[in-house]
Order: C-alpha cells, then structure tokens, then sequence
C-alpha cells in the first residue's frame, strides 16, 4: 500500500532499511547510504547436529550455522548484484560457489551436502560500515536508524531500546560515533 496523502506527526522515526535514503528524500535530506546484496546459502539436512555455535572466521567471508532441522546456512558478505531500482537483486555465481568453498574447506561435513537454494538480503551500507542513530539536526522530532552494514537485525533489539527512549526524551546511551550528523549536514545540495 502507498500513502500518498500527507499524514502530519510530531515524531518520526526513519529506519527503512536499504530504502531510508528514498525516506529521507522526502524529507529534502542526503542519507550518505549505498544497498548492497548480500547473499546466503541454504544446504540439504545434514543426517545429524554437527554444529553448535555459529562459525565465523577473521581472514575469510564466512558465517555458518545448522538450524534446527541439520541444514547449513551460509554466509559472509558475499555480494550478489541489487536492481537498478533496488527492489530485488541478482545472485552472482561465483559468490555462491566462493561462500560454498570456504564453507566446505572450514567444516568438510558441509560438503556432504547440496545446495538448496541461495538468496540475497538488500542491506544499507553506510560510508564508514557504522549505522546513523539519533536525531536529525535541524528537523525536532525526526530520528533516523539505518545504515546497519548487515547488522541490522543481530543490532536491532538494543537500538530500538534507544531510539524509543530517544523519541520520548528519555535516558540514552552515549552514541559517540553514531550519531546521525557525524559526516556533517544531511540536506540536500
């Protein structure tokens, strides 16, 4: 659904993900934000739970985890290719088959299986991987959470907490290096 009417708010809270830039157009604001596609793999169900934590590796693109079920979900920041319009994407080959490899040569058991189905999740990318949190100088009552780098969701529970607490005036957090006006202004030019 699309609002195209005007609807008049005191507070307003900007966090749409890898569309806040579009949002903050309509404010006459720059979000200094780029999108990026980031893939993840899915495996067949593995005969049994080899895998308890979720593996990541410092030198390699690579987040593994077995669900419930025994399959492997792989990830990393392996990039696939958003639309022009960025309401969709295109799987790269070689990053599913990169993300596999770096898999299978982590935790050989993963090997053993096939692959399911790989996707990509639309992320927004700021220009320091650090998310803008906080109010919009200039504009009382606008607060803006995006920019997350792929962090988004593993971030979310602690920045609602503050970003609600922000919208009411209530006790924060320091935000040092996260606030929303760290690369100056956000207007237009």
């Amino acid at each position: 659904m699309c609002i195209r009417d005007r609807i008049l708010a005191v507070l307003v809270q900007m966090a749409a993900g890898a569309w806040s830039d579009e949002v903050a157009r309509t404010a006459g604001l720059r979000l200094p934000i780029r999108t990026a596609a980031l893939q993840m793999v899915l495996s067949t169900t593995a005969p049994q739970q080899t895998l308890q934590p979720v593996i990541s590796a410092v030198s390699r693109m690579l987040s593994l985890k077995q669900l419930n079920n025994g399959a492997f979900l792989i990830g990393g920041g392996w990039q696939g290719d958003p639309t022009p319009e960025r309401r969709s994407y295109t799987l790269r080959q070689e990053s599913v088959e990169g993300n596999w490899r770096t898999a299978c040569e982590l935790l050989p058991v993963v090997g053993q299986q096939q692959i399911v189905r790989a996707w990509c999740g639309l992320e927004a990318l700021s220009f320091d991987d650090l998310p803008f949190i906080g109010p919009i100088k200039g504009l009382d009552g606008l607060t803006v959470a995006a920019g997350f780098s792929g962090h988004g969701f593993a971030l979310a529970p602690a920045v609602g907490m503050v970003v609600a607490e922000q919208l009411v005036g209530g006790v924060t957090p320091e935000l040092d290096g996260l606030e929303a006006g760290r690369m100056g202004s956000f207007e237009e030019e």
